[in-house]
């Protein structure tokens, strides 16, 4: 921070272990030499924004703690928290202001990470996937899921053809949803969407990611299908996978059909190529009312498909909530 400017008479802050914090005077070409790590959220220049723009522009002063971070062996300065602050800074369009600036070293982006969730909340506020997005670096089942499956986004989800086609939130969502007897309203048992990511055991990250792979190869990323990635759908198909392709013990009760990967998948394009059922999805939600009508059309789409290729009747779950 070379071009940075000490008050003359400023005390010095208290130092905690690894960090230290500065009152400084921050010109615009210093703001912008500081890089936005991988975690942060895309900026969003709302009223809140606008406002703080005009309190800058008055007073010259930047209020709050702007955190900063370093990685040992790496010169460059990177916003931890205070990204929305700066940018009103920028937007005042003065030379220079007033700002605390807390400076912390970490070992790793993962650490450094961990810091953006614990401190940012920021002028705009954080939702399920900015905050996945944090926890990325230091969640390694967030990371699998995003290798393997690139279709997975944090934002601007179904905004483009080449763009994300699920959030990672919804997505964790509507699993741990399939994973209940009963998949309930709201998605996750009451639970975060960061809890579910922090949840995830190596097997069923596995599961998940071989459904997500299933799924997209039998729907891709055309707009047309887009609705089958909704949550009602989406938790409902993963529901049936969880009970015909993971689990295939059929001991007591459990006489349904076994089904292998490729079966699976044929029943999902199956899916895809139902008019009736693509013109009815819009508007539908996992509430009770939706919830049955929804499984036994995809029932008898998958009954339908597998009767063809096999030449016989097959049987599928029939849980007690799809008969209300």
């Amino acid at each position: 921070m070379g071009k940075v400017i000490s008050i003359s008479g400023a005390r010095e802050a208290p130092r905690a272990k690894q960090s230290r914090m500065d009152t400084l005077i921050i010109t615009p070409e210093i703001a912008g030499s500081w890089k936005l790590p991988p975690f942060q959220r895309p900026l969003r220049v709302n009223d809140k924004v606008r406002a703080v723009t005009e309190q800058i522009k008055r007073d010259e002063v930047i209020e709050g703690v702007i955190t900063l971070g370093k990685l040992k062996g790496d010169n460059a300065y990177y916003i931890v928290d205070g990204q929305h602050r700066i940018e009103s800074f920028k937007l005042s369009e003065i030379g220079e202001a007033i700002a605390d600036v807390r400076i912390c070293t970490f070992d790793s982006l993962g650490e450094m990470a961990d810091e953006f969730v614990r401190l940012n909340s920021s002028l705009v506020r954080m939702r399920p996937d900015d905050i996945l997005r944090g926890l990325e670096s230091s969640v390694p089942a967030l990371t699998a899921i995003r290798k393997a499956c690139p279709f997975v986004g944090y934002d601007q989800v179904r905004r483009s053809t080449s763009g994300p086609i699920v959030s990672m939130s919804s997505l964790l969502r509507c699993w741990a949803g399939s994973a209940m007897e009963t998949p309930p309203n709201n998605g996750g048992g009451g639970l975060s969407a960061a809890q579910h990511a922090q949840n995830l055991n190596q097997q069923s990250l596995q599961n998940l990611i071989g459904f997500l792979a299933t799924a997209h190869a039998a729907w891709g990323r055309d707009p047309e299908y887009y609705r089958l990635w909704s949550a009602l759908n989406f938790t409902l198909c993963m529901w049936l996978w969880n009970r015909l392709v993971i689990d295939q013990d059929r001991t007591g009760n459990k006489r349904y059909a076994v089904l292998s990967i490729t079966q699976f998948k044929h029943c999902l394009m199956s899916v895809s190529a139902d008019a009736d059922y693509l013109a009815w999805l819009p508007g539908r939600n996992m509430g009770d009312r939706d919830r049955s009508p929804c499984f036994m059309r995809l029932k008898a789409i998958f009954v339908k498909r597998l009767t063809v290729e096999g030449g016989k009747k097959v049987f599928l779950p029939m849980p007690a909530w799809s008969s209300r």
